[in-house]
This record gives C-alpha cells, sequence and structure tokens, in this order.
C-alpha cells in the first residue's frame, strides 16, 4: 500500500458484530458504573436523550446499555473518549438507518431470525446461547435489533458499493508532494519549462514511498488515495496534463495525469474501495444531518 492510499476500517456498526461466527467471541464482566446526567432533555414519554439525529432520539438508556457492553469488552484508559466513541457509533448507527429507510432497504424478520440461528447453532445449545448474550450484556430483544442493524447496514453498503464488479473509473497518476505553496509554484514552472516530472520527484518530493519511482502513484480509483483533493485533481485533468499546486492536509502537491479509463479491480482492493466509499457515504450524510448532542464528558 502507498502510503496515499487510505488505511480503512469497518464502519463502527459493523464492529458490533461483522459476522455471525464474530458474536460468539466471549468476554468478561467487570463492574460497570454507568453515565448519568441529570441536565439531560427529556423526550415526549420522559425519558432522558443524549442526542437526535434529524430529530430521531438517542435515549440515555440506550447509550448506557452501549456503553455498559464495551466497557465489559475492555478498561478504558479515557472514560470521557469511550462515551464520545459510543454516542458517535449510535449517531451513525441511526444515520444508517435512515438512509437505508430513503433507500427502500427492508430486512425481514425471517432474515433476522435466520441469522440469529447461526448464532444459536454456533454457541452449541439454547443454553449455552442464554449464557452469551447474559455475559456479553445483551437482552434477547437488544440482540435482535443488533442483528437487524448490522444487516441493514450491509444491505445499504452492498447498494452503495455494488457497481464495483465490474469495471470502474480509474487514473493513472504520478505526483510531487513539498512543503510550501511557492515550493508547489517552482516546481510548476521547472516543468512548463521542459523539465522532466520523474527527475523533479526524485529529487523533491517528500512521499517517501512514490519518490523513488519518480512520483507514480500507479491506478487508482477516486476513493482510494487519503487525499481526496489530490484524487480530484488527477480525475479533472486530462492524460498528460499537469496540475498545481493542489492543497491537502499532507501539504502541496503538483499532480500529473497519464492514463485514464474504465478498468477491472482486483478482489483485495475492491474490498478497501468498497470501505472507502462506505465511510465516504457516511461522511456525507453526517455533515447534512441536523445532530444536536446533550451529553458533556463530564456526565
Amino acid at each position: 500500500m502507498l502510503v496515499l492510499l487510505k488505511s480503512l476500517r469497518l464502519p463502527a456498526l459493523l464492529l458490533l458484530i461483522a459476522c455471525a461466527g464474530s458474536a460468539l467471541a466471549s468476554s468478561g464482566a467487570p463492574p460497570v458504573q454507568q453515565a448519568t446526567a441529570p441536565q439531560l432533555p427529556n423526550n415526549a414519554d420522559g425519558i432522558p436523550l443524549v442526542a437526535t439525529v434529524n430529530g430521531e432520539d438517542i435515549t440515555l438508556p440506550e447509550f448506557q446499555r452501549a456503553l455498559m457492553r464495551r466497557q465489559m469488552e475492555m478498561n478504558a484508559a479515557d472514560p470521557a473518549a469511550l462515551q464520545a466513541e459510543i454516542l458517535d457509533q449510535l449517531i451513525d448507527q441511526e444515520l444508517i438507518a435512515q438512509g437505508a429507510v430513503a433507500q427502500e432497504i427492508v430486512v425481514s424478520d425471517d432474515e433476522v431470525l435466520a441469522e440469529l440461528q447461526v448464532n444459536v447453532e454456533l454457541a452449541g445449545s439454547a443454553e449455552a446461547w442464554e449464557q452469551w448474550l447474559a455475559i456479553n450484556g445483551y437482552t434477547p430483544d437488544e440482540f435482535l435489533a443488533t442483528l437487524r442493524a448490522t444487516l441493514v447496514t450491509n444491505h445499504l453498503r452492498d447498494a452503495i458499493t455494488g457497481d464495483l464488479s465490474g469495471e470502474v473509473p480509474q487514473v493513472h497518476a504520478r505526483h510531487i508532494l513539498v512543503k510550501t505553496q511557492a515550493d508547489a509554484a517552482g516546481l510548476m514552472a521547472r516543468l512548463q519549462a521542459g523539465e522532466e516530472f520523474g527527475a523533479l520527484a526524485q529529487q523533491f518530493s517528500l512521499d517517501e514511498t512514490t519518490r523513488a519511482n519518480g512520483g507514480d502513484l500507479g491506478w487508482f480509483t477516486r476513493e482510494e488515495l487519503l487525499v481526496p483533493q489530490l484524487a480530484d485533481a488527477a480525475f479533472i485533468l486530462q492524460p498528460g496534463q499537469m496540475g498545481g499546486p493542489v492543497a491537502t492536509a499532507l501539504g502541496y502537491h503538483v499532480v500529473q495525469t497519464l492514463e485514464n479509463g474504465s478498468r477491472p479491480v482486483d478482489p483485495e482492493r475492491r474490498v478497501y474501495i468498497a470501505q472507502a466509499r462506505f465511510e465516504n457515504w457516511l461522511q456525507q450524510m453526517r455533515q447534512l444531518a441536523t445532530i444536536e448532542r446533550f451529553l458533556s464528558p463530564q456526565q
């Protein structure tokens, strides 16, 4: 992997239950101190709220149960950071649920029960399954709701990334990364005067993973680069064209598109692209949503 290519994680909800088998990794149950929040607003039923997402409630009991389960899995060095992480995950779950409704994605009861049965069979017996639920802090209804949410997430992810099985728009580009806009502008001037791109990349680029091969990034999709501004510039340019300075979190880039076109993606890269596309979708939903947070770190 190039330094500019994303190192991706699964969406927060998928970390709860990535597949049926993963639910069977048992954990201990240390004492749990639940969050208390006397100043939180109440919903119409008198239940305290920790957040709302586009008008949909996330309640304090829901938050406390999720926090308790995470505390059973790990000892957090920073309780406030853990609370913030759990709240972010619950907000993401609600955004995913709302996105699924908008795309008319429905998970049937039969599908949820079939997934539940796989878990029970892996546990070995109904009694062993009930013991796992108790050890890991789930009621049967909570686990069914988590299963349903995970299946909804999977279906939504598949809908967002389904076209990756065929040929996907890609570009082959190279770049030079420098610290300042003035440095990038100076390199652009030298390139326009006829100096060779690869030689300048080898001499000046700060990207250690591409510098030796003249800044060559290889073929990539729009979702694969760590810095989206660089990907956008590469996709806008025509083969042979150069652009810059392009400002990113890493510095300033001069970029040249060498080739473009639709190409198949190998299975290993497809996994990363699918995750990146889903994360990008979720980030857009966060930016567009009206999210109110009522829980402070001290609570």
